[in-house]
Order: C-alpha cells, then sequence, then structure tokens
C-alpha cells in the first residue's frame, strides 16, 4: 500500500472510530438516565441496569451489546413506571376509590379471595375500560347484574351493574358509557381474566379520585 492510500486508510478508520465512539457515549449516558429513573420506582430494576451498564461500558464498551441492553432495560424501566406503564390500552370505568383490592383478604374469622376490584364511585356512569363485544349479560347472587365484554383474549366482567346500556352481541370502544351504577351505594365489582386466571386490574389502570 502507497504513502497516499494509507494515509487515506487511516482517515477512514479514525472517522469510522469517531462515530462508533460517538454511539457508544450517546447510548452510555441514555444508559445513567435510566438508571436515575429506575431507582425511583424499583431498588431491584435498578441493580439489574447499574450491573449491566457497568459491565459494558467499563468492559467492553461494545456498541451492538450496549443497544441490544439498552432497549431490554428501557421496556423493563417502562413496565415499573405508573405513568407509562399504566393507561396504555385501556381506561378506568369510573372515578372513585378502591374500597376492596384485588386478592387475599379477611372478613373476620373467614379469608377469601378478591379476583378483582370494587371501586365506589363518584359517579352512576359506568364507562368500557378498553374495546371489546358484549358477550353476555346476567345476574347472579354475587355479582347482582353484571355485563360481559370480550377484549382480544381477556373477559372484563362489570359486576353490581344497577342498569346496563349495551345488549350481547354490541360492539363497544374504550370509554362507551355501557351501564349505571346504584345510586345510592355507586359500588362497581370488576374483574379481568385470561386464560383461565384472574388479573389485578388495578395494574391496567390508574383510578382517579
Amino acid at each position: 500500500m502507497n504513502k497516499l492510500n494509507k494515509r487515506n486508510f487511516n482517515i477512514k478508520r479514525k472517522d469510522f472510530f469517531n462515530k462508533k465512539l460517538a454511539f457508544q457515549v450517546s447510548f452510555s449516558i441514555i444508559l445513567v438516565a435510566c438508571v436515575i429513573v429506575a431507582k425511583e420506582f424499583d431498588s431491584s430494576l435498578s441493580s439489574q441496569i447499574i450491573g449491566v451498564t457497568e459491565e459494558k461500558i467499563e468492559n467492553d464498551l461494545s456498541f451492538a451489546s450496549i443497544k441490544e441492553n439498552f432497549f431490554d432495560l428501557t421496556g423493563s424501566v417502562k413496565s415499573n413506571i405508573p405513568f407509562i406503564g399504566k393507561g396504555i390500552g385501556y381506561a378506568s370505568p369510573v372515578s372513585g376509590t378502591i374500597s376492596q383490592e384485588y386478592g387475599l383478604s379477611k372478613s373476620g374469622e373467614t379469608s377469601y379471595y378478591n379476583h378483582g376490584i370494587d371501586i365506589v364511585s363518584n359517579t352512576q356512569s359506568v364507562k368500557s375500560i378498553g374495546n371489546g363485544k358484549v358477550a353476555f349479560i346476567g345476574s347472579n347472587d354475587k355479582l347482582n347484574n353484571y355485563v360481559v365484554i370480550e377484549d382480544e383474549e381477556k373477559q372484563i366482567i362489570y359486576g353490581k351493574i344497577s342498569e346496563a346500556f349495551v345488549k350481547e352481541g354490541d360492539n363497544i370502544s374504550k370509554g362507551d358509557i355501557i351501564g349505571s351504577l346504584n345510586d345510592e351505594e355507586k359500588l362497581l365489582h370488576l374483574e379481568i381474566w385470561e386464560n383461565g386466571e384472574s388479573i389485578n386490574p388495578s395494574k391496567l389502570f390508574e383510578i382517579n379520585d
């Protein structure tokens, strides 16, 4: 290789190295930002991000590895931040306060598992939390009147309904009013089921008082 070609080759290598270094530094800064955000929400997640950051930035500074881990970790951070992880695709059916949380509960000497949440609402109107189709409308001793809406693979049960404003087969959009609550009690029981198992509704949306 002559001197001119060798010099041009060295210049190209230097330009490539500078671009690669710039990418590495940019992703390193973003990873550090992820660490700061994660510390506010989940200490175990913070430890995971810090460990990956130290390994990838201090040891090998591999651009591909940093990029791969950046997208993995930002996904984890997103799911742990309430105002980002919730509210995507689902909305609160009412405004109010949760009177009974999801999971194991105890009343006196009796323990039972609440497969949904109970919400004391500020209003009578009940809105659909997502898109779907009305599968069932019925009543029983536990839920009183209820409306079941199928949303992809999920079944969403709205219990304690005083009056349903929809009928079986109706297509529903998020935010549509599907029924009303008792004027005095204004209590909504909400359950979400997927693949035969109940899901905590509180993980899908925020309830504002």
